[in-house]
């Protein structure tokens, strides 16, 4: 498992590229492990998905299927679906 790394900026903007479609088997395995690595690197859980954004762990949040939002478990230290 990787802690949190800051990351150049050579990627392309979230801004340039259009959004990849959800796709919550890829998307829950990577999230989950931004939250244990940043939890690592950070001494703590995140308290949103959005902390793993500011803390360069994941380029962007993907984006969950319709009526559903990503989470975080905190008592497993894992990303999980739920209803919005």
């Amino acid at each position: 498992m990787t802690a949190c790394k800051k990351r150049p900026s050579t990627v392309t903007p979230a801004s340039v590229r259009p959004a990849a479609p959800p796709n919550p088997a890829k998307d829950l395995p990577e999230l989950t492990e931004a939250v244990r690595g940043y939890s690592m690197s950070q001494g703590k859980a995140p308290n949103t998905l959005e902390d793993l954004v500011k803390a360069r762990c994941i380029e962007r949040l993907p984006a969950p299927p319709p009526g559903k939002k990503y989470a975080i478990d905190g008592a497993k230290l894992e990303a999980v679906l739920v209803n919005q």
